[in-house]
């Protein structure tokens, strides 16, 4: 681990692309054994995939512990107060505006009633997981790289969201190019926000909570309009980001790294 620990303060490109590759693999190892023994879109399917994304937040908990990354990465602070509050309005609008441009409405509804809370319970859980590894381990990595200064962080959280953005190309082997890099782009833009808002308030929980409401939203938006996901609609999902990633850099203004990473000065 100890060697881990070198990599990351070295070369944390090397190590948030290897973070990256075990993201996937644990992602598509569960993904693949819950695919053998329940079909897709079942309440089995969905709660067999979320103990499976708990199993692989845990193997990704017992590394930021062996690191000694668990109070660093934000996950010994449920976060301030002030952060909770400043997400609320962000979330209304993500929640809304990414939905109306996905489906050409708002209107929340399931057409299963037995799949909600067990689709609700998967999405938090895999948006806890994406958070753990990008926000959490690899851009940490990042932050202890950059130096003192705002420029620093601000140039941390940019990279590791071209590394959580990356990550969505695994969708080519089921969905179109233009549709895909599009995707990336979203998350990307994404990204931005939800690492300034772990960088802002010293917590990935706020962080946690945004990305998976903004998922549940987008499933029950999707199953309310029948719509399906078209590179029109990932196009206006992507700007309807464009001004969350701006409040994302303003949120950075004040943060400095002695805040971030008190024992690294």
């Amino acid at each position: 681990m100890e060697k881990s620990k070198s990599v990351a303060a070295k070369r944390p490109v090397a190590f948030a692309l290897a973070v990256t590759i075990i993201f996937i693999l644990l992602v598509l190892i569960s993904s693949f054994v819950v695919s053998t023994r329940w079909p897709g879109d079942t309440p089995g399917w969905y709660l067999s995939s979320t103990t499976g994304r708990l199993v692989s937040f845990f193997v990704l908990l017992v590394a930021l512990f062996r690191l000694g990354w668990l109070g660093p990465a934000g996950l010994t602070r449920l976060g301030e107060r002030n952060t909770w509050l400043a997400l609320l309005l962000p979330l209304a609008y993500g929640a809304a505006v990414s939905t109306y441009a996905a489906t050409g409405n708002i209107a929340f509804s399931v057409s299963d009633p037995a799949l909600a809370v067990p689709a609700a319970l998967f999405l938090m859980a895999h948006a806890f997981l994406e958070e753990v590894a990008f926000r959490g381990m690899i851009l940490h990595a990042f932050v202890s790289r950059s130096g003192g200064t705002n420029r620093g962080l601000v140039w941390s959280v940019l990279v590791s969201s071209l590394f959580f953005g990356a990550m969505h190309l695994i969708y080519l082997a089921a969905e179109p190019l233009p549709v895909v890099l599009l995707r990336v782009v979203f998350a990307f833009l994404f990204g931005i926000y939800l690492g300034a808002l772990v960088l802002n308030g010293r917590s990935i929980y706020p962080a946690a909570f945004f990305h998976g409401v903004l998922n549940v939203a987008g499933y029950f938006g999707l199953a309310g309009s029948g719509a399906e996901e078209t590179t029109a609609s990932w196009f206006l999902m992507s700007l309807s980001m464009l001004p969350l990633a701006v409040f994302g850099i303003y949120l950075l203004r004040d943060v400095r790294h002695r805040d971030v990473l008190p024992e690294a000065v």
